[in-house]
């Protein structure tokens, strides 16, 4: 697969205070301080859509051919059939390039076992911690063809016990965050802001690179509500 390695995700500028977190709400502690993870086993069991979304808000109901179809059209404006296929084309090829669902886990195990200092393992019947990360929706939205498009996730997640199946700790992500192409190495000539009409006029291998940051990004989010319910547990 080209591009991003899972152990290269810490090489990609986190996000930090700009990501919009939509979830409110004190960040929960669970049982976390009622664990030791040091040099303990820990893997990620995942469940993923099949692939990413691309949502433009303002397209209407368009025929279910394919997840690129939604940048067909936008609000009054049509965009070409033979410009939207290129774009889609374009899109598809990224998306069979990429495993954005593998990433995502790759990412989420290594920034887990670094938060509680616990050993990544590939399997579950190796580990002593199973976390679970259950995504319903996770993609690229903008609220129109030239407004600013972001990466989005929803998802839960769970800490389990993997000797007793004990939830230890457990919480909702829900975020947004519009994508700063320079943040995430995508052209300088995109500036500080990628739109959806920008978005579409990518090369394949920028929209990989796209793609990819989706992963990495959705990871953070999913290793930030760890840390905060670690903090609250007063284990950080």
């Amino acid at each position: 697969m080209p591009g991003t390695s899972p152990s290269s995700l810490n090489r990609i500028p986190l996000l930090g205070l700009g990501a919009a977190l939509l979830l409110s709400g004190c960040a929960s502690a669970g049982h976390l301080g009622e664990y030791d993870f040091r040099d303990r086993a820990l893997a990620v069991v995942s469940t993923h859509p099949p692939q990413p979304r691309v949502v433009i808000v303002d397209a209407p109901e368009v025929e279910e051919r394919s997840w690129w179809r939604a940048l067909i059209r936008v609000g009054t404006e049509v965009v070409r059939d033979a410009q939207a296929d290129r774009a889609g084309e374009k899109m598809a090829r990224a998306a069979e390039a990429v495993d954005v669902s593998a990433l995502m886990a790759d990412g989420v195990l290594e920034r887990a076992a670094t938060l509680l200092r616990a050993r990544a393992v590939s399997s579950v019947q190796d580990a002593d911690f199973e976390m679970e990360v259950r995504v319903t929706e996770y993609g690229i939205r903008a609220d129109s063809w030239d407004s600013a498009a972001g990466f989005f996730i929803k998802a839960e997640v769970l800490l389990l016990d993997g000797e007793t199946g004990r939830r230890i700790w457990g919480e909702e992500v829900d975020a947004w965050d519009p994508i700063n192409p320079n943040r995430w190495g995508l052209g300088g000539s995109l500036g500080n802001l990628l739109t959806a009409r920008a978005l579409s006029d990518l090369s394949v291998s920028e929209i990989e690179g796209a793609l990819e940051a989706l992963g990495a990004y959705s990871a953070m989010e999913v290793a930030e509500k760890l840390e905060a319910g670690l903090e609250r547990a007063g284990v950080r």
